[in-house]
């Protein structure tokens, strides 16, 4: 199963170790897929002061994912977020043929975009079982 993960799910996956995003961070059996501006929001975001207590951990998970990912090259630039910030994450997926992009701001996405569902981190865990 190929899937997209948000940032925030990576933030909260630090701020709450055992929760559900560190569950869906760590699972196995399915391939995150990044895209160079996926990886570069990644990284961005874990060096902002607001998230240094947090920064170790966020760059061990982000070089994890990075060293293991499918990476894509995007070929569209989608317009369906209300956050445009948030279509690279859509871009992505539908370059990777992704079934999901997970994410903890489900109010920035529609619900399904061209196939592929958007879901929050306990929907995705009970999906996979």
């Amino acid at each position: 199963m190929r899937v997209v993960l948000d940032t925030n799910i990576l933030i909260s996956a630090c701020w709450k170790p055992g929760g559900n995003e560190s569950r869906v961070v760590t699972l196995a059996g399915m391939t995150v897929c990044i895209s160079d501006a996926l990886e570069a929001e990644y990284r961005d975001v874990a060096q902002r002061k607001k998230f240094a207590k947090q920064r170790e951990c966020l760059d061990a998970r982000i070089d994890a994912i990075v060293a293991t990912a499918y990476r894509v090259q995007p070929v569209g630039n989608c317009v369906a977020c209300s956050d445009p910030d948030d279509n690279l994450l859509l871009d992505c997926a539908l370059a990777a043929e992704a079934q999901y992009v997970v994410t903890g701001n489900l109010r920035h996405f529609p619900e399904e975009w061209r196939g592929i569902g958007v879901i929050n981190a306990r929907a995705f865990l009970e999906i996979i079982g």
